[in-house]
């Protein structure tokens, strides 16, 4: 697979597994997973056993996810924060004042990468990428001879890493890498 340009809302939405919300596949590998979860309620979230869940805020102003076990809850409800759980630890996300989207990327628990990690001016991201997804700003990028412009929902994906060139950073984006 060559370098996919996505934009996040053309993909069809389907029914998270326990049919409380809704998903958008971005990419499935044997090794990870990415998607855009809408929240538009307090509902239960899917437990994924076996695998590592970490979780960045797309759009709105944010969510709480409260565990069962009556443990603190987590909290993303900044664009640019990345949360990071069990997929197995049984949650409650409950919505910030309104409905949000969250880029949700898993991946077995036993083995290291690939991680979502915040990308800023400041903070621009290294080699290897696996996919870089635009939340705030307009980005232009280039990935191999390729350029690029990215508005909020664009999603750059290959099954191989690749290297990013930001020629003009947006205010906040997420790398896979």
């Amino acid at each position: 697979m060559s370098m996919r340009h996505i934009h996040l809302h053309t993909v069809p939405a389907s029914p998270w597994k326990n049919g409380a919300g809704t998903t958008r596949l971005l990419i499935e590998q044997p090794e990870w997973r990415l998607s855009a979860a809408s929240i538009t309620r307090s509902a239960p979230f899917s437990s994924f056993t076996g695998l590592f869940r970490q979780m960045g805020l797309l759009t709105g102003n944010g969510v709480r996810l409260h565990p069962v076990s009556g443990a603190p809850p987590l909290l993303l409800d900044q664009p640019g924060s990345v949360i990071r759980f069990s997929g197995e630890l049984p949650l409650t996300g409950a919505p910030l004042n309104g409905p949000i989207e969250v880029l949700n990327l898993m991946r077995p628990a036993n083995r290291t990468g690939p991680d979502l990690t915040a990308v800023t001016s400041e903070d621009l991201p290294s080699d290897g990428l696996l996919g870089f997804v635009v939340a705030e700003g307009h980005w232009e990028v280039m990935a191999g001879e390729q350029h690029y412009t990215l508005a909020p929902g664009d999603i750059l994906l290959s099954e191989t890493p690749f290297k990013l060139t930001v020629l003009k950073a947006g205010q906040i984006a997420y790398a896979i890498n």
